[in-house]
């Protein structure tokens, strides 16, 4: 949604987040403005940089830009259109997992009243539980759905640029080097195994949940003899 402000004269106009109302970006009128249907001139207006820009028609508009939504998961493939005309759902977060080389966009504030509001049953659910084998929960997408990430790039919601590589975030035990360096299948097996040994899991209690546990442990083996010292527990 497409917040409109004039306040002595200034206009401003930002994109805000459908799940939590916190501004996403701040747009140029050169960002959204679009021709009439069958208006044939060919219409320029300066950008935020001063440089002159073809303004487009609606369906150009939309068509040039539909890949990118659907990439970042602001569209379907199906040829769905856009909920505020020319402009889809906007959320506060577009980032890159590394790991997977998926882009999503969701709600990272997941404290925020708002977003409580509509999403603490289904984010907060003890079924979601904070890491898995596909990630550590980041927020919401647009259709509600938790969006879960292993090492997160975030992209500037204004110039739409990723953050340097040394920037990466990891997720829970991904904050840890040696179990980094391990294999998915490895990882998703370190991850099954300690969170279904109860005596483990009443041990560490959250640490278990976010699986941050890992850092407890200089390698891989000292936390599998850790688990497998409990009765029954199996990595």
């Amino acid at each position: 949604m497409i917040k409109y402000t004039r306040i002595s004269g200034v206009e401003t106009f930002e994109e805000v987040c459908e799940h939590c109302g916190e501004v996403s970006r701040t747009l140029h009128v050169s960002d959204i403005i679009t021709k009439k249907k069958n208006d044939n001139r060919a219409l320029v207006v300066k950008d935020s940089n001063g440089r002159d820009k073809v303004v487009e028609g609606k369906e150009e508009y939309i068509n040039n830009r539909r890949d990118d939504w659907v990439r970042k998961g602001l569209l379907s493939g199906s040829g769905e259109t856009p909920k505020y005309g020319t402009r889809p759902e906007s959320l506060c977060s577009e980032s890159i997992d590394t790991v997977t080389g998926t882009t999503s966009s969701f709600c990272y504030r997941v404290t925020n009243d708002r977003f409580l509001t509509k999403f603490s049953s289904s984010f907060y659910d003890a079924n979601e539980v904070d890491t898995n084998a596909t990630g550590s929960k980041v927020g919401i997408d647009r259709n509600g759905n938790v969006i879960r990430m292993r090492a997160i790039k975030n992209i500037d919601m204004n110039t739409g640029i990723p953050e340097a590589d040394s920037n990466i975030k990891y997720k829970g035990p991904l904050e840890t080097t040696w179990f980094r360096k391990a294999s998915s299948s490895d990882q998703a097996r370190y991850i099954k195994g300690a969170q279904a040994c109860k005596p483990y899991v009443n041990l560490y209690g959250k640490e278990v949940e976010n699986m941050t546990v890992v850092a407890r442990y200089k390698d891989a083996k000292s936390f599998v003899t850790a688990v497998e010292i409990n009765k029954g527990c199996k990595i």
